[in-house]
């Protein structure tokens, strides 16, 4: 059976990864599925024991580090249990009532890669646990994930907000059309205002972007259309914020200018800024 995965880790996105995924999980009608990835990797840092100790001292202390070790591992876990029957509990008092716990050992990638024949929709957060500041961590964490995993991906960057409207960013490229017929098939954008969005000014792509807009509307779409110039992930963002918008809708790669930033720091940029949920369609 489909269901929406939501990643959670921590204090930091776990709550607004799990109200954008209950959003979700109702929209679509599955199940929403809570995953907590104890990824020993990340935690446990190298001891440095070249320093002048005796053979004793260093078993020594190697071995009150594998107990430290065994004893964080411990609670890590059971830290995990305690926040995913939290959020098992936040979500069904928000009226869902098929939720289900999920804790695993091992790489966060891996762990998706297995659940992914059942996953319809991920949502994580722009950042993990550990790397809440660090915005290079932001951007490699999301790019793994995204180039691995080919199911829809919702990022939250923030309180999550009922949405009422999207922004849809086009590009004129033949994957900005599929991702035009993604939108309209999505029950996710059912029934909300979509700001169509095109940073060109080419009269090719001008032709395309009035297409896709016939288009949406044909289908019923209430359709805000505007075109800008300027810095891609700058522009959304400012006309995001000036018509509060609930939500940004894109594709995850292409060749073209509009896609060239989801690989390095122009992803990073966007959603370190980003205050609303990110769409990223496959």
């Amino acid at each position: 059976m489909e269901q929406i995965t939501a990643c959670v880790d921590g204090p930091h996105y776990s709550k607004q990864v799990a109200d954008l995924s209950v959003w979700a999980a109702k929209r679509l009608s599955v199940p929403l599925t809570l995953l907590h990835v104890l990824d020993k990797s990340s935690h446990q840092a190298e001891p440095e024991l070249s320093g002048n100790l005796g053979v004793g001292s260093r078993e020594q202390l190697l071995q009150e580090l594998v107990e430290l070790d065994e004893q964080r591992a411990k609670l890590a876990m059971k830290h995990g249990k305690a926040l995913l029957s939290e959020l098992e509990e936040d979500a069904k008092a928000k009226g869902l009532e098929d939720v289900r716990k999920l804790q695993r050992h091992g790489n966060l990638v891996e762990t998706l890669l297995d659940i992914e024949p059942q996953t319809r929709v991920l949502v994580l957060g722009k950042s993990g646990e550990l790397h809440q500041n660090d915005t290079k961590a932001i951007g490699s964490q999301l790019e793994s994930v995204v180039r691995s995993i080919k199911a829809h991906t919702l990022v939250a960057n923030g309180e999550f907000s009922t949405p009422e409207s999207y922004l849809l960013a086009f590009d004129g490229s033949d994957i900005s059309e599929k991702l035009v017929e993604k939108a309209l098939s999505t029950p996710l954008l059912a029934g909300m205002t979509c700001h169509l969005v095109m940073v060109e000014d080419s009269q090719e792509k001008l032709a395309a972007f009035k297409r896709a807009a016939e288009r949406l509307k044909t289908a019923g779409v209430d359709v805000v259309e505007a075109q800008l110039t300027g810095d891609v992930h700058r522009a959304i963002l400012d006309y995001q914020a000036a018509n509060q918008v609930g939500l940004i809708v894109m594709g995850a790669y292409g060749h073209s200018k509009l896609r060239q930033f989801f690989v390095g720091s122009n992803t990073t940029k966007l959603l370190v800024e980003s205050t609303v949920p990110m769409l990223l369609i496959r």
